[in-house]
Formats: structure tokens, C-alpha cells, sequence
């Protein structure tokens, strides 16, 4: 049994030393740690003069308009983030206000003694829309009131703006020259969501 024992030890080292001589000499290792993958921003921004940029922002404020008046209102829309923008649309929000009590000549002809008439009497004429160098219009809403736009999509872009380009949306408004006592100190309070998509 001992002579046995022997042999299997001799057999052991004799496996273990042939398995050094068959192995590599040299070795080496590398190693890569922390790799990352993120995702980029997608970053819709607005201002009223193109240089600084914010997430929410009152863009215009006209006063003591009459029938007949033309509004300009003009702002900027930013790409801000990492992707391109493909498609922006604006989406109105109006409510109409009386500004305090009616007055002698309008409440002869006007019974909403809560609620203004002003949006269904502020026509768009159309909207410009400039990127770089190049400017187009969009007919397809002339000639509707804030009443008819309320809540409704107004697709202003389908192209490609990059990041850190921008847009200038100009829309032009009329206070119908038919409105009457009907709209006086009335008020049209106009939110306006921008709606971007990759």
C-alpha cells in the first residue's frame, strides 16, 4: 500500500511538472472598466429676443387695441438639446375675460357679462417663420380667429433643426374692423404650448 501511495505522488508531480512545461511562459491581462452608455437631452426652449432661452416664458402683451389694429408678435424657438427636431407644432390656448364692469356701450349690445369676445374677433393674418437665411409662410391658417384656433395644432415645421439652431415665429393678428362695443376691456389671455418631436 505504501509503494502504491509512492507511486501516485511520483505520478503527481510528474503530471503537475509536465503541465508547467506544456503552459505559457508569459501572461498579461487588460482590463476596461466603466464603460458608459447614456442617452442625450431633447430640449425645446423659447425667448423673445433670441439670445437667452427658457423652458417657460410670457412671450407678448398688447393693450388698448381698437378695430382695425395690426399685432406683431414675434419670438424665438431654440433646439437645445442633443437631436435633431423634425416637427414643431403650437398649440394655442385662449380664455376670454370681461376687465372688470361693462361699460354703458357695451353692455347695450353685450349679454356675457363674465366672459369676453375679443379672441373671436383677433384674426391671424399668417405666420412667418425664419430659419437662417430663409423665410416662409404659412397660409393654411389665414383668416381664422384665436376663437377657431383654440386648443387646435398649428404645424409650424417639418424639416431638420439641429442643435443650437433656431427659429423666429412671427404671427401676425388684426382686431377685426367690423367688431364693435362688443369687445371693449375685454381680454384674450393666450397661452401657447411648442410641441417639438425628434
Amino acid at each position: 500500500m505504501r509503494r502504491e501511495i509512492v507511486f501516485m505522488i511520483v505520478g503527481l508531480l510528474l503530471g503537475a511538472a509536465g503541465f508547467k512545461i506544456g503552459g505559457a511562459l508569459f501572461s498579461d491581462i487588460s482590463i476596461s472598466e466603466n464603460n458608459e452608455i447614456a442617452t442625450g437631452e431633447f430640449d425645446v426652449r423659447i425667448s423673445k429676443t433670441g439670445s437667452s432661452f427658457y423652458n417657460d416664458l410670457k412671450l407678448f402683451e398688447f393693450n388698448d387695441l381698437k378695430p382695425g389694429d395690426e399685432i406683431k408678435a414675434e419670438f424665438y424657438i431654440k433646439n437645445s438639446g442633443d437631436f435633431n427636431i423634425s416637427k414643431i407644432l403650437i398649440i394655442p390656448h385662449v380664455q376670454d375675460l370681461e376687465s372688470g364692469e361693462l361699460t354703458e356701450a357695451e353692455a347695450l349690445v353685450d349679454n356675457t357679462t363674465e366672459m369676453g369676445e375679443l379672441s373671436k374677433n383677433l384674426i391671424l393674418e399668417w405666420i412667418a417663420i425664419t430659419q437662417g437665411n430663409q423665410t416662409y409662410t404659412l397660409g393654411e391658417y389665414s383668416g381664422k380667429t384665436l376663437y377657431e384656433l383654440n386648443n387646435q395644432s398649428i404645424s409650424i415645421f417639418n424639416s431638420s433643426l439641429g442643435p443650437s439652431e433656431t427659429l423666429r415665429v412671427t404671427m401676425f393678428l388684426l382686431v377685426d374692423p367690423n367688431a364693435g362695443n362688443e369687445i371693449q376691456k375685454d381680454v384674450s389671455l393666450v397661452s401657447l404650448q411648442i410641441y417639438a418631436e425628434q
